[in-house]
């Protein structure tokens, strides 16, 4: 039986981290769940956890993650590192602890079974996007880790007018970290599913990943794309060109950053030919609950072909 790995990092939302994984938890499926380090009460909730027919491996020691920073990467990286240790699986999927499958397990299965080989990466290929990603890499983005202002306040404040200045002063003496470099830079959203022999690759790759990518805005939007466009992968993305159909991902960001589905998108998930949605909140369990419901019944009439 092919085997799937679930690389699962979350932060928040004991709710629907719990909903995740029973909806995950099936004898094909591993689950490999990284709690941001800053949250220590979420990890001893789910640290003692034990499914009934997925395995499930929790990182003993995870890193503290930020928004915009290489920490997301890192955490990325460290969940391929600790599901390729543990054994070969037919495909790698990375969610966030607040996204749910929208068909069920059986269906999931059978979809991957049915597309062997292709890789499930979304990619934003649009100008404006383009001109996004090289304006993110082109430049050394310090301080990020407090970009945010959640992060620390008062490290935010001191280190806000720090970071500005010392990118305008880059932009004034036309400094750009990949001038001479031949490599197309691509972004898209960092939710992905991978085969065993792209997951590899990435990780072979990972010295080249931190010395691209280290002081880069944003990186986890960055990386994987730029490394598997620029390799013999490329030849196997499912679609280039629609970001959703390419990850098999419902996420939209035209409501929201991104939108969180309510009750209300429950049927239009389900009748959705994607496999998984992002993302959801735990203040509107009425549409997990729906879904788990539709789920569990199979209630779709997607088409999946090529």
């Amino acid at each position: 039986m092919n085997r799937h790995a679930y690389l699962v990092i979350a932060h928040n939302e004991p709710l629907l981290l719990h909903t995740l994984l029973d909806a995950l938890d099936v004898e094909w499926n591993d689950v490999f769940l990284h709690i941001d380090r800053r949250n220590a009460s979420l990890f001893a909730e789910v640290n003692d956890i034990k499914l009934q027919k997925a395995g499930l491996f929790v990182v003993q020691n995870p890193i503290e993650i930020y928004w915009g920073h290489t920490s997301q990467v890192d955490a990325e990286l460290l969940l391929m590192r600790e599901a390729t240790n543990h054994g070969s699986y037919q495909y790698y999927h990375l969610l966030s602890g607040c996204d749910l499958p929208i068909k069920s397990a059986e269906e999931i299965r059978r979809f991957f079974d049915e597309h062997q080989g292709m890789e499930f990466i979304g990619f934003w290929n649009d100008e404006a996007h383009q001109r996004d990603a090289l304006r993110k890499v082109r430049y050394y983005y310090f301080f990020n880790r407090w970009k945010q202002r959640s992060s620390s306040r008062l490290l935010h404040m001191v280190t806000s007018p720090l970071r500005n200045l010392i990118l305008n002063m880059q932009k004034l003496v036309g400094v750009n970290r990949q001038r001479g470099r031949k490599i197309d830079v691509k972004k898209g959203f960092n939710w992905f599913s991978i085969t065993d022999e792209c997951c590899r690759y990435v990780l072979s790759h990972e010295t080249d990943i931190h010395r691209l990518f280290h002081h880069t805005l944003c990186p986890d939007e960055i990386f994987l794309q730029t490394i598997v466009w620029n390799s013999p992968f490329r030849s196997r993305l499912f679609d280039v060109d629609d970001a959703q159909r390419g990850s098999m991902r419902a996420i939209d960001w035209l409501r929201g950053n991104p939108y969180v589905w309510r009750k209300e998108d429950v049927d239009y998930l389900v009748e959705s030919p994607y496999l998984f949605a992002r993302k959801f909140a735990s203040d509107d369990m009425e549409a997990v609950d729906k879904l788990t419901k539709c789920r569990c019944r199979g209630e779709h009439h997607a088409s999946y072909s090529l």
